[in-house]
């Protein structure tokens, strides 16, 4: 084992010896804590723990800043949060990463060695072919004929002989006679029959594929009309809006504008979403967010006229809908404002983020 591999598992050892410290006082009534508190305030140590792993461990310079130095950062980012150092969010910090990953490409490409990649290594060091239009060696002599004794004429300088030609082949009385019709007229039909069986094979498959293609036919509306099939979350409606973003903030709504369905699918940035001035329609209308990395902001207008029903998912992150908050891992919330049926006028969010906030507020 060598002494990487060593330092990797003495660092998680002593945090796993640490963790079981922690626990033994607490059942020796020496220290007393909330398991759930401290979970749902310090589970961002286990990120910081693993990226400072990966940053003092890496096998290179690019690992380590993927693997290490962005798990670390987002750990520090929610530990400061949960303990309430300051405010920064996922999307702060994403802010400063699209540079620093562009700065670190360029430098990549400047000062990285140049490696021969397998096509041109196999091209210099391997087996060249022989080329007919170089120089052809002569034949090498014959060697002297092993049943000739030394000394007599033919060892000596006579030429040998040459072999003898083959005999004939012996012709009999039955080969130079005409082949039996008989056995050619059976194997005719026996052909013949074979070709007969191998059509009527063809003809069933064939049969056979007309009927599964028409049970498909008649069957494809119960398909896709089938409960347990997969929904998307996406709407495919025609008048649906769609933006969408690479790297950067999103912003809609700073004037007055009309509200029709939306979809909205961002990479990294903060997408803000103000729907205090759009005209709502009545019915409902959905709006589908759908983020990698970075927050959602969503800003209603507080009027007790208008529905609202808000899905949120997310693996690490924030939610703050309303009046509920949840911070947990693999989260996920349904939140629906009363009477949501009732109301004429309706709004359905669905926001999928993978890192970053959610934050749902009433403003006015």
């Amino acid at each position: 084992m060598n002494g990487r591999q060593y330092a990797s598992r003495f660092l998680w050892g002593l945090f796993i010896v640490a963790l079981g410290s922690g626990f033994l006082l607490k059942q020796f009534g020496i220290i007393d804590f909330d398991i759930g508190e401290i979970a749902s305030t310090f589970w961002p140590v286990v990120l910081m723990f693993a990226g400072l792993n990966g940053l003092l461990f890496a096998s290179s310079v690019g690992s380590a800043i993927w693997s290490g130095g962005v798990m670390f950062s987002i750990g520090f980012i929610f530990l400061g949060r949960n303990l309430d150092w300051f405010e920064w969010s996922v999307g702060d910090l994403m802010r400063f990463v699209g540079p620093v990953i562009l700065i670190m490409f360029g430098l990549n490409m400047i000062f990285k060695p140049k490696h021969y990649g397998k096509r041109e290594y196999d091209k210099r060091d391997d087996w060249q072919s022989f080329k007919p239009t170089g120089y052809v060696p002569p034949a090498p002599p014959l060697h002297p004929d092993p049943t000739a004794y030394p000394g007599t004429p033919d060892a000596i300088g006579q030429e040998e002989p040459a072999p003898p030609s083959p005999p004939n082949p012996p012709t009999g009385p039955n080969l130079s006679k005409e082949p039996n019709h008989k056995y050619e007229s059976r194997h005719a039909q026996h052909l013949a029959d074979r070709l007969n069986r191998h059509q009527q094979k063809i003809e069933r498959k064939m049969e056979r594929i007309h009927q599964k293609i028409e049970r498909h036919a008649g069957g494809s509306y119960r398909k896709h009309r089938n409960p347990w099939e997969r929904v998307e979350w996406w709407d495919n409606d025609p008048n649906t809006q769609t933006r969408s973003g690479f790297i950067g903030d999103i912003h809609i709504g700073n004037d007055h504008w009309e509200l029709k369905p939306l979809n909205i699918s961002h990479f990294v940035g903060d997408t803000v979403l103000d729907l205090t001035k759009a005209q709502i329609p009545a019915g409902e209308t959905k709006i589908t967010i759908s983020s990698f990395i970075g927050d959602v902001k969503i800003y209603l207008p507080n009027d007790y006229e208008i529905g609202i029903h808000v899905v949120s998912s997310a693996f690490i992150g924030d939610a703050r809908v309303l009046d509920m908050r949840d911070s947990r891992l693999f989260r996920s919330m349904d939140v629906e404002s009363p009477y949501y049926k009732e109301t004429e006028k309706r709004i359905k969010l669905v926001c999928s983020t993978f890192i970053g906030d959610v934050r749902v507020t009433k403003v006015g």
